[in-house]
Parts: C-alpha cells; structure tokens; sequence
C-alpha cells in the first residue's frame, strides 16, 4: 500500500510542478508546504485535508494576519498544543463534574482508587501555582518532602502522629515557593478528599484538624520555614460543619487558623473549586468558542482515565468510606519504631 502511494504522490506531484508556471520559483517554504499537504490528501483522510484547508481560507482577511504574526512568534503546532490544553481542562471540569453530582454515578466514583488518581494528574484544579511533590503518603513522608523542597539534609526515622497517637495519611500535598526574603520559604497545600457521597461533618473536621495540629506541634516541622494550608473537600458538609466555617472574625470557609497565621484549615465544596476553575478558563473558553457538553466530557473522562475508573457505571460494591481516625497504609501494620 505504502509504494502505491508514493507512486500516486510523485504522479500527482510531476503534474502539480509542471502545471504550476512559477512553482519553482516559490519560497523554499511554500514549496515544502504545498507538498505536504499533497502528501497528506493522499496518505490520510481527504476529509480532514478539506476541513483544516476549508477553516484557514475561509478565515476573514484580519484573522488571517493574525494568524500570520502568531506563526512568526510560534509554531501552529505550539497554538493548537495550547488550545488542546484549554478544551482537555474544560471537557475535564465537565466531565468531572458529571462524575460527582450525577446521582447514580457518584454511587460508585471511589475516592481513593478512582477519584484521587485522577486529581493526583490535574493538580491544576487547585490552583496553577502548586506541583505535585506528595500522593497518598504519611505525614512522615510530608515532612520528608517538606525538608527535602527546602533544602534540608535531615533524615526523619519516626512517623508523625496526630496529637491522639494514630499516624495520619494525607491523600495529596502541593508545594510552591513563596516570593520572600527567605528563598527556601515554602507554601503547602496538604488536600484531604472525602468521596462524594461523604457529607464533611464533625468526624470529617475533626480528621483534618488531627493533621493540621500535628504539623502544628511536631518540632520538625516547626524548624522548617513554611505555611501550611489544609483543604477538606467533598460534595457538601452538614450543618455543623457549616456553622464550623461561618465564625465570627474569619472568612467563609476557614475552619480554624493558627495565632502566627502560618497554618489554616478550609473546608471546600466540588461545586466552589469546580465554579473557581472556570472561571479562571472563562476567557479562553469564550474565545475557543468552546462548548463542553456534558455527554462528551463524561467519554473524554472515562476514555483518558479508562484504566482508573472502570466499574464507575456499574452496580457493584460501593468503596469502604474513608473512616476518620482509621487511615492505614502497609506500614501501619509493624510496631512503630
């Protein structure tokens, strides 16, 4: 197959060159690119040759020029990698979305094999300025990475506890350096997750509280320049927990804050971190002219997270809820040394 193209393409090529007068006299460039896009009409899909040819001359004369320019600072491939990023994130918010609200799926939207993973790859839908340092690891393992981003040569060989003995597992901490006089100041944003169907309540707020006072009171923490942020995310939180965050003095959403200001506690709803992400795309999506629709998003989803979240529109066993004060990993299960 591959030799009968190549022989229909230098054909084809031999009466473009010998019917075009002043072909060869043509920049080395218009050359290269009228012969790619032969090559391409004939190894590939006609259609989509027309549609991209179609788009580019049916484009206004100014958008024309502006395409000009961007192609003189950049490459096209450059643009639509940057375009492809905004409509990957929109179909993603969309899609995710569908997973957590839509009342049979969230059923079975399990939140640390399912829902953690994924977030663990979009760290962007916290904010654009923290990176992935720590996924699902012990506080031993935060203050591990915390020392190690900051330049510390300690080697830590006890766990951290909470302040009621048990040994916390934070499902992802994001770590930025703060713009200070210090250049090994840090910020860190330590996110527990809680499944959809979890509503935050008293036992949820007095979980995260355990890691924030745990950080709060170990000395090796306390020796290491940074601010610590916690977030309890989930779908909603019950009465209590809305009473928790609406105190008088403090923003909506603060849970709790320590007296030098270096350590808080919000507590945050899919439906304000979902609301804060699109705004942030809003201009890129009006000028993508770009429609997330919901069945769409959910195929984006499932298709680029196939592996992860297989069985999510099935009927089977819901995940074991994640019960605060009973977190364990493998290395729970020997005597702390």
């Amino acid at each position: 197959m591959q030799v009968v193209e190549r022989q229909v393409f230098d054909i084809v090529a031999l009466n473009v060159v010998s019917s075009i007068p002043d072909f060869q006299a043509q920049d080395q460039r218009n050359r290269k690119f009228q012969l790619r896009m032969l090559r391409q009409a004939i190894e590939r899909s006609p259609e989509e040759l027309q549609l991209i040819v179609g788009e580019v001359l049916g484009l206004p004369k100014r958008k024309q020029e502006e395409l000009a320019k961007l192609l003189r600072r950049t490459t096209l491939s450059a643009i639509i990698s940057a375009a492809k990023l905004v409509a990957d994130r929109l179909d993603f918010l969309a899609g995710l979305e569908t997973m957590l609200f839509d009342a049979e799926l969230k059923k079975h939207f399990k939140e640390r094999s399912q829902l953690h993973r994924i977030l663990a790859d979009n760290t962007w839908v916290f904010g654009e300025e923290f990176a992935l340092t720590v996924d699902d690891q012990s506080l031993t393992e935060v203050l591990r990475q915390c020392l190690k981003a900051t330049g510390h040569e300690i080697v830590v060989n006890e766990r951290v506890k909470r302040v009621d003995g048990t040994i916390g597992i934070v499902d992802l901490m994001l770590s930025r350096r703060v713009p200070s006089a210090r250049e090994d100041e840090h910020d860190h944003l330590v996110v527990e997750l809680k499944a959809p169907r979890v509503k935050i309540g008293m036992a949820e707020t007095s979980q995260v509280k355990g890691y924030a006072f745990a950080v709060q009171e170990d000395e090796r923490f306390r020796g290491v320049p940074a601010r610590w942020t916690f977030w309890l995310v989930s779908n909603d939180m019950d009465a209590y927990a809305r009473n928790e965050v609406r105190q008088a003095n403090c923003p909506e959403g603060v849970l709790w804050e320590s007296q030098d200001h270096r350590s808080r506690i919000l507590v945050k709803t899919w439906a304000q971190i979902l609301h804060d992400c699109r705004t942030r795309l809003k201009i890129f999506q009006n000028e993508l002219n770009h429609n997330a629709d919901r069945d769409a998003s959910l195929d984006y989803l499932k298709q680029t997270y196939a592996r992860i979240l297989q069985g999510t529109h099935s009927t089977g066993d819901a995940e074991q809820e994640d019960v605060p004060g009973q977190d364990v990993d493998a290395d729970d299960l020997v005597p702390s040394v």
